[in-house]
């Protein structure tokens, strides 16, 4: 079997991930900055991470995963100018910056339980975090690649990058940056490139602390690393995040990391695409109106349906959001559903049929091969296919095999049926049902549609062949 590969944006191609203590391997992802709802374009990011670490453990890694929460030090600008995000909407909503953090982080968790997405071991935010970063400060200033000013403690960055000034992640220079963006700064930094690690003389900033250099705040990329560094040491072997980070952020996490620590920050850096509308454009807050995961619902929509549709296309692709996919994804859900409803029930000793193992084999093939969801989702539903072709439904061992990846929570659905959800002899009706409409037998299936009608039994029939059964009353 191929072992587990994944693209590195640091050697622009894909590679083995191959952990430094193996079978732990360490993933820091760059968390939400939580000053307002998380919309399904960041959502999509964090399931992209789901799948990963999901996939890993399939590949029998243990894997540690931390999450960060920025809650003070991301400005409007992403850089050092502008308001801090969560101050912005304290002022505008009247509390706290702290209970408006508290608020959307919650807001957050909960979407990620709706989607089913397992728990880091570690939700750190910033601020639990100041002393960190304080004594990450001291080491990139005793590096030689930092300097204090009225204005903050700023990083150096034309230093750090030498003759060629290009960006490990990016590839750009220094001049392109330039090129490219609007750069305002402080008159004492050094370079518009040199970003802050603590702010200083800013006596309107809600959230302040005692420094070595005076009353101040975090920049926004020092976070990143001084929390990364506590929990999974000074070397990570994933780091990931979207790939809006990757010329800016992420540039910078390497920069500080390895002028303190003397050695490699990541050894692996892994980017997700955006979630774009219908005309193209990525999905943000900044535009003033974004999709949340409660208007998925709102239309009818189930939340897992969601993740399915993410599933359908690869971290690193640009996903188009619309209706109509939400839709197909939820057939694909309901059609997985009936599937683990009607599996035969398991006996303790007993093994799946032969013809699943090819089916297991290619769904671990899809994922190691770059972590190909789509891939390993379209096997799921063959093997479905297959099976009811077959008229074998002795696959519930592999169904929850896949489950352990799509996360779909199809064991419940299971359970449900075999805990005496319906009776054997409407059980066998419901299979038997299933087997004729995947055949196009639709004279037999209106029959045994009729024939469990007339047991007091509602069918509602779905799209992409699904079908879903309640005793009337119920």
């Amino acid at each position: 079997m191929k072992p587990f590969s994944i693209y590195n944006t640091l050697s622009h191609s894909v590679e083995e991930v191959k952990p430094q203590h193996p079978p732990v391997v360490t993933i820091y992802s760059c968390g939400p900055t939580v000053y307002l709802p998380q919309h399904l374009g960041n959502l999509r990011t964090y399931l992209s991470w789901d799948f990963l670490r999901r996939a890993m453990e399939l590949n029998d890694f243990q894997v540690r995963h931390v999450i960060n929460v920025t809650d003070v030090g991301h400005m409007t600008s992403d850089e050092d100018e502008g308001e801090d995000k969560i101050e912005k909407t304290a002022r505008a909503e009247g509390k706290s910056p702290l209970e408006v953090a508290s608020f959307y982080l919650a807001m957050f968790q909960r979407d990620l339980a709706t989607l089913n997405a397992e728990t880091p071991m570690v939700w750190c935010r910033a601020t639990d975090h100041i002393g960190d970063m304080l004594a990450l400060i001291q080491r990139i200033l005793a590096a030689g690649m930092a300097y204090v000013t009225k204005s903050g403690v700023y990083f150096d960055v034309e230093k750090y990058r030498g003759d060629s000034k290009r960006g490990k992640l990016s590839g750009q220079s220094l001049d392109e940056q330039h090129a490219g963006q609007r750069l305002e700064h402080s008159p004492d930094k050094k370079s518009p490139h040199d970003f802050a690690l603590w702010v200083l003389n800013q006596p309107h900033h809600l959230m302040q602390w005692e420094s070595p250099w005076g009353r101040g705040y975090p920049g926004w990329h020092i976070e990143c690393s001084a929390m990364s560094m506590k929990y999974l040491g000074e070397t990570i072997d994933i780091h990931t995040g979207g790939m809006d980070h990757i010329p800016i952020h992420h540039e910078n996490e390497i920069a500080q990391s390895e002028s303190a620590t003397g050695h490699r920050f990541a050894n692996y850096f892994v980017h997700s695409a955006f979630l774009v509308g219908k005309s193209g454009a990525k999905i943000s807050k900044s535009t003033g109106k974004f999709p949340l995961l409660s208007d998925v619902t709102a239309i009818g929509i189930d939340a897992l349906a969601f993740r399915v549709f993410c599933l359908g296309a690869k971290y690193r692709s640009e996903l188009a959001f619309s209706d109509e996919g939400l839709r197909a994804a939820q057939s694909n859900l309901e059609y997985l559903r009936e599937f683990a409803r009607n599996l035969v029930a398991e006996v303790d000793s007993g093994a799946d049929s032969s013809f699943t193992m090819e089916y297991r084999d290619r769904f671990v093939e899809a994922l190691n091969d770059d972590l190909n969801t789509p891939r390993a989702l379209a096997v799921a539903l063959e093997m479905a296919a297959e099976a009811y072709r077959r008229k074998d439904l002795k696959a519930s061992k592999t169904l929850r095999f896949f489950d352990r990846v799509l996360g779909l929570r199809l064991e419940s659905v299971r359970g449900a049926a075999e805990a005496g959800e319906f009776p054997a002899e409407i059980q066998a009706l419901i299979e038997e049902r299933a087997a004729a409409r995947q055949a196009k037998n639709f004279k037999r299936a209106d029959e045994l549609r009729a024939e469990m009608e007339a047991r007091g039994y509602e069918v509602k029939d779905g799209r992409g062949g699904t079908a879903t059964y309640r005793r009337r009353g119920a």
